[in-house]
This record gives structure tokens, C-alpha cells and sequence, in this order.
């Protein structure tokens, strides 16, 4: 089977890094394999394992991020080209805005096209149907299910997503040097400073500034940046460094290979895919995500944790700071809570995680798209395609003309 897998861009991120796993493992099990997307860091990466094809998929419609765009007529031409030209059997989209593309594309080309929705609040609008779709958690099922009445037999939860092996067999070199107190436990968190994820960074260091005030000692460090949110952090973490006389807060920017360091880690704070690779370390995780620290990987909380993707969306409210910290603090002063934990973590993500597990179940999704291509399911495609467009070209509308007069009626006002 030849088989192009298809995302936004290949920049540095969960679901970038997913499609790419998932698909050299495709490519494992023989088939050929393909990879396009606008270019990004990861772009190299992917090169030494299959063939990247540039891509652009449009982000934004002015400033708005958007599913389709006037420049999106110009992706799909690219597309339907590239697909002609290198005549896949199978397009495999890794989230909503790539799938639509593809969807289209794949319409006019007569190829069968599917979708792996990656993220719990993926997608913002209804897509158009296929035979089937791959979601990462029950909570995404029951949303395509619930929310947009999708039918419970074309959605199928495949959690398995992360190349445990190479993780825990990788020798390479840390992308950078530390230079930490091997006296001082350390806590790390892999995180990108974009506004998604400021909640859960500022609850991190309100928790440190605790952990301070209690004497306890910690060394924090922040894998991942930059822009505007990273340099307010990083003068925070400096000013408590001050306060300490010690460096207590490290801050490395934007690094590939992100998890090497984690080996160094005596517990990590982590959200999806950053967090299976500290379980993957048999680390203790705790999930700190967009609504703030959302419990310990632990027999007692997997089960809701699991549910929402590692996401943290099962914390309804902001957990308390002091709250926060004494749990930090329990397990930094206890190596045997933490051995415990730490091999509880390990054992889910290798069974539940491991990408090996779930390729068998992957490809069973391809060849019922591929059956299931049918000129007359075509045209179902066609018209669900014609539904769900009006909402994305009303915001679109809405952005490029309803919000500036707004705006300037509210100013004559």
C-alpha cells in the first residue's frame, strides 16, 4: 500500500512528532510511505526515514486561525498534483485543517482519505465524513459522537503513538548541558509558551514560589520556548533564582530530542505526549495541563486522566497552589512513593502507548477505507462536505468584516 501522511506543518509538537512515529512504523510493516506538510523543524527529521514533500496548508485567515482560507484553493491544487504524480493508494490526515485539504483533494483525485484527530478540542468544526476516523481518547470519541453526530462505528480510539523503544534506548547526547546539583532532586517540564499553555505554567511557578517558602529544596527546569510568555516567565524564574542565591529555575528554549534530558529528571510535569515520555523513563508524571495540575499518573486517577488524553481537562478548577506544592513535596521527599509510581507510569504507556501495539489496529482502519470507497459513499462525502463549509467561511466572513465594524461602532460610540 502506498500511503501519504499528511499535517499543517512540521514544526515541533505532540501531534507532529505522533504522525511521524506512527508513520515510520507504517513503514515497517512494508508498506510505502510518504510525508507532506508545510516545512518545519522537524522536516530534516522526518527526510531520514521516507520522502517530505512540501505542503503549505494556510494556519491562519488574517490573524484567525481557521480551517479554510482563499490560499487553501492553491494547497489543494498542490495536493491533488502530488498525488497524481506519485499515485497513493491512501491519504492519512493527523488533524482537522490537514484532513479537510486532503478530503477534498482526495474527492477530486478518487482517493480514500482519513483522519487521526489529535487533541481533545480537535476538531473546532464538524468534519466531512470517511469511512472512518482515529482518535487519541474517549473524551474525543464521545465529542464526534455526542457533539457532532458522527456514527460510533467510523470512531475508533487508538491510543498507541509513542516509539517507547527508541526513548529508553536512545544514547545520544542531551541537546544541552544542565549543569544541575546532582545533590538536588529535579523537576522538569516539557512545554511550548504559547497562550494554550499559560495556565498551567503560571501554576507551576506560583507552586515553586510555595515550595521556596517551605525550604524545600528543587531544581525546576522549563524544556521548550520562546516569544513574548517565555521572557515574562523566564525574569520570574530569574527573580526567584535571586531571591534562593541559587539557581533554582532553568530555562533552555526550544531543543529537539526534548525528552534526553527527562533521564536527569527526579519527577516530570507533563501533558500528552511530554508526559508518556517521562512515564516511558519510569518517571513520576504528574499531569500540569491547560486547566492547571490535574493529579498524579496513579492507579487512582489513570482512569480520568486517561479519558481526557493526559490533557488535564478533567480539573474542573484550578487546583490550589499550596495544595499543589505539598503534593510536589510528598513525592520529592519520598524515593519510594516515587519508584512506585514511576514504574506504574512505565507499565501503562508500554502497554497502552507504545506505537508497536496499535499498528496492527491502524491498518485494519486502512483497509476498511479502502473498501469503503465507494462512488456512492462519494457522494455523501461530497454533500457532507458542502455542510460544513458554510461555518468556517461565516467566521472567516465574520474576522475579515463583522469584527473591524464592530469595532468601529463601539469607537464612533
Amino acid at each position: 500500500m502506498k500511503i501519504l501522511f499528511l499535517v499543517s506543518q512540521a514544526v515541533l509538537g505532540g501531534h507532529i512528532l505522533s504522525a511521524s512515529t506512527v508513520a515510520r512504523y507504517i513503514k515497517k510493516q512494508g508498506h510505502e510511505v510518504s510525508f507532506a506538510g508545510g516545512c518545519g523543524q522537524l522536516t530534516p527529521i522526518i527526510e531520514q526515514d521516507m520522502p517530505f514533500f512540501d505542503i503549505s496548508i494556510p494556519f491562519f485567515h488574517g490573524r484567525l486561525p481557521t480551517y479554510f482560507t482563499w490560499k487553501s484553493f492553491s494547497s489543494v491544487s498542490n495536493l491533488r498534483k502530488l498525488i497524481r504524480e506519485q499515485n497513493f493508494d491512501l491519504i492519512h490526515a493527523f488533524d482537522a485543517r490537514a484532513y479537510i485539504h486532503a478530503h477534498i483533494a482526495g474527492l477530486l483525485e478518487n482517493k480514500p482519505v482519513l483522519c487521526t484527530l489529535c487533541g481533545g478540542t480537535d476538531p473546532q468544526y464538524d468534519i466531512p465524513i470517511t469511512d472512518k476516523i482515529i482518535v487519541f481518547s474517549e473524551e474525543q470519541r464521545n465529542k464526534m459522537v455526542r457533539g457532532y453526530r458522527w456514527s460510533p462505528s467510523r470512531v475508533q480510539v487508538i491510543r498507541t503513538r509513542l516509539d517507547i523503544d527508541t526513548i529508553i534506548n536512545d544514547t545520544g547526547q542531551p541537546p544541552v548541558s544542565l549543569d544541575l546539583d546532582p545533590l538536588v532532586p529535579s523537576i522538569m517540564m516539557i512545554s511550548s509558551f504559547d497562550a494554550t499553555k499559560s495556565t498551567s505554567i503560571r501554576q507551576v511557578m506560583k507552586m515553586l514560589s510555595r515550595l521556596a517558602d517551605h525550604q524545600v529544596p528543587f531544581q525546576m527546569v522549563f524544556i521548550g520556548g520562546k516569544g513574548a510568555f517565555w521572557e515574562e516567565m523566564r525574569q520570574k524564574g530569574e527573580r526567584l533564582n535571586a531571591a534562593l542565591h541559587r539557581k533554582a529555575v532553568v530555562f533552555t528554549g526550544p531543543v529537539l530530542h526534548a525528552y534526553r534530558l527527562l533521564r536527569q529528571a527526579t519527577i516530570v510535569f507533563g501533558v500528552g505526549r511530554s508526559a508518556f515520555e517521562g512515564m516511558a523513563y519510569a518517571k513520576p508524571t504528574l499531569v500540569v495541563g491547560e486547566r492547571g495540575f490535574a493529579g498524579i499518573v496513579s492507579p487512582e486517577h489513570i482512569e480520568q486522566i486517561s479519558y481526557y488524553n493526559f490533557s488535564g481537562r478533567n480539573q474542573q478548577a484550578l487546583c490550589a497552589d499550596e495544595t499543589f506544592a505539598q503534593v510536589v513535596k510528598d513525592l520529592l521527599l519520598d524515593e519510594n512513593a516515587r519508584n512506585i509510581l514511576g514504574r506504574f507510569g512505565y507499565d501503562f504507556v508500554v502497554r497502552e502507548i507504545d506505537v508497536k501495539h496499535g499498528i496492527g489496529k491502524i491498518e485494519e482502519v486502512y483497509r476498511a477505507v479502502l473498501a469503503g470507497n465507494s462512488s456512492l459513499f462519494k457522494i455523501r462525502q461530497f454533500c457532507s462536505l458542502l455542510t460544513i463549509m458554510p461555518p468556517i467561511w461565516r467566521d472567516n466572513i465574520w474576522h475579515t468584516v463583522g469584527m473591524p465594524l464592530k469595532r468601529l461602532v463601539g469607537k464612533v460610540k
